[in-house]
């Protein structure tokens, strides 16, 4: 009798755990908000100090084509040389916003439909063509997401990075790069092209796997080859 007691509590416990469990474990896109910085660039601006936390830097050419790096630096790292390279090589556009901190850059991260730095917007606005890089944590699988509103574009992308030995799939939901809201979509065609490049894939673009800011200038073919996959999608 006492065994069956014993039992019958046991698992009346084990049951209130797995509930409570349940009902406060965070979903998806609450876990993804969480890590999340400040709210805007106005709150961002009042709590760190540019050229000690923080540059900006932006070209403007004579180009439909803008590429973009709002997390650029050190809070996802890889994501500013992408963009500078592409540009450079194309005479494209590009702004970065780049987190110089010797850590806790991270806290710097503004998600894209609420990224409202003045340049960032104007460049943007002058923009038919919209490309923003991003960075996930995922340090084993070499990825990129592709999302965003411009649905042809993204799939040019996908295409051709495929042809060039990269993994690539369509995002997730959680930065998909589709609300309207997003930064990258608020150019003169209301839609843009978001890609989301994992860990593992932006360490395989640098000497010895190492995204330390003194070494990102030391660039593998990786990063060369993936760049010339989405000049191919921009050309086609």
């Amino acid at each position: 009798m006492k065994g069956k007691m014993l039992m019958v509590i046991t698992i009346g416990i084990l049951s209130l755990f797995l509930l409570s469990f349940y009902i406060f474990k965070p979903s998806k896109d609450e876990e993804y908000k969480s890590d999340q910085g400040y709210q805007n660039f106005a709150e961002l601006a009042a709590n760190e100090v540019e050229s000690e936390d923080y540059r900006i830097h932006f070209e403007r050419k004579d180009s439909d084509v803008l590429l973009l790096a709002i997390h650029g630096g050190g809070i996802e790292p890889g994501t500013t040389e992408l963009i500078k390279h592409l540009a450079s090589e194309n005479n494209y556009s590009y702004y970065s916003f780049n987190g110089i901190k010797m850590s806790g850059n991270q806290t710097m991260h503004i998600t894209s439909t609420q990224y409202d730095e003045p340049e960032a917007l104007n460049l943007v606005a002058e923009s038919s063509i919209t490309i923003s890089f991003h960075g996930y944590k995922e340090e084993v699988k070499k990825h990129t997401y592709i999302g965003g509103l411009d649905k042809k574009l993204a799939k040019k992308m996908s295409e051709k990075l495929k042809e060039a030995g990269f993994s690539v799939s369509d995002s997730p939901k959680e930065f998909d790069g589709t609300k309207e809201g997003n930064i990258v979509n608020k150019n003169k065609q209301s839609k843009g092209v978001q890609l989301e490049i994992s860990t593992a894939q932006r360490e395989a673009f640098f000497k010895d796997k190492d995204l330390s800011a003194s070494n990102r200038k030391h660039q593998e073919a990786d990063f060369y080859e993936y760049l010339q996959a989405i000049e191919a999608a921009l050309e086609d």
